[in-house]
């Protein structure tokens, strides 16, 4: 549990202390300055739902198999919202990306 808090911590520092000097560019992925803060919430919250997805999944069962598995609501609660959060951030990577295009070009 110590491990978990410091790890949450540590990612919520790097997260909330995002400015235009930290704004990421792995090479062909660029977005926005303002989008850093936005983008940096979806991963936690994806990240969150996929730790709890693993907590609370029955033990045994992997991921691919979720679908066709009776699962509790608990679970289901954070399979969903991990999948909404996930694809919002991944459609805001790949607009993000064709905004800083074309503004560059």
């Amino acid at each position: 549990m110590n491990y978990a808090r410091s790890i949450c911590l540590s990612a919520t520092v790097l997260l909330l202390s995002a400015s235009h000097a930290f704004a990421f560019n792995f090479g062909f992925v660029r977005v926005p300055d303002w989008m850093d803060l936005y983008i940096g919430w979806l991963f936690v919250v994806t990240c969150v739902g996929w730790i709890g997805l693993g907590v609370t999944k029955p033990r045994g069962v992997p991921f691919n198999q979720l679908p066709n598995t009776k699962i509790s609501p608990l679970a289901n609660f954070f399979r969903f919202g991990m999948l909404i959060a996930f694809i919002i951030l991944m459609l805001m990577v790949f607009v993000g990306m064709g905004l800083r295009r074309y503004a560059e070009f």
